[in-house]
C-alpha cells in the first residue's frame, strides 16, 4: 500500500512523510513547489507529484497506480 500525503512541504506533512518512509511505507507526496521538498525528494520510498489540490491532472497523478 501507498500513503498519499497532501501538503507535503508544510511542518505536519514532511514529518509524516519522513516516519512513513522509514516504517517502509512507499510515500507518494502532493507539493505546490518541488525546491521547498529537497530533503524530501532525496529521501528513499519518497515519490513527489507537483501540483495543487485544485489541479485535477495533479490529483490523477497522485492517484494514479
Amino acid at each position: 500500500m501507498t500513503a498519499l500525503v497532501t501538503g507535503a512541504t508544510g511542518f505536519i506533512g514532511r514529518a509524516l512523510c519522513l516516519r512513513l518512509a522509514a516504517a517502509g511505507t512507499p510515500v507518494r507526496a502532493l507539493v505546490r513547489d518541488p525546491a521547498r521538498a529537497g530533503d524530501l525528494a532525496a529521501t528513499p520510498g519518497v515519490e513527489l507529484v507537483r501540483g495543487d489540490l485544485r489541479d485535477a491532472a495533479a490529483l490523477g497523478a497522485l492517484v494514479s497506480g
